[in-house]
């Protein structure tokens, strides 16, 4: 059994905008070094929202999971943060702490890019829907 065979066609879709995002996300850490900008996030959750919703398949769902993927550059960026705080002098539990809060961030970052990822696909749903498309499996 392939892989493609395997994947729900809610992740194939989620994947595609994920995939096609990254490199748009990781060259906005990649120049700035301290900011990855989501908003490659949001246009591909808008490409997979109007396909997903084209093929009778809920857009929102796709277009979270199509973010949290399109994120993943956001752990070079924590990477790169725990690399610095693991630099800095102070008590172990000051350090202990700070890499807790990287984390919360990390997960923050997440969270944010998969409502990013949702808002996009929600909006490509609906010019789906404008364009004549079926508002779910049951519609076609």
């Amino acid at each position: 059994m392939s892989l493609h065979e395997r994947l729900s066609e809610r992740w194939r879709y989620a994947l595609l905008g994920g995939l096609l995002a990254v490199p748009f996300t990781t060259a906005s850490y990649w120049q700035t070094g301290s900011e990855l900008s989501l908003g490659a996030v949001f246009w591909a959750g808008m490409a997979v929202g109007y396909l997903a919703k084209r093929r009778g398949l809920p857009s929102t769902p796709v277009g979270v999971r199509a973010g949290v993927v399109g994120a993943l550059p956001g752990l070079w960026m924590a990477g790169d943060i725990v690399a610095f705080v693991l630099t800095l002098s102070g008590p172990g539990w000051f350090r202990a702490a700070q890499l807790l809060v990287v984390v919360v961030v990390t997960v923050l970052t997440f969270v944010l890019a998969a409502a990013v990822g949702g808002l996009g696909a929600r909006l490509g749903g609906w010019l789906a829907e404008r364009s004549g498309h079926p508002r779910s499996v049951h519609s076609v």
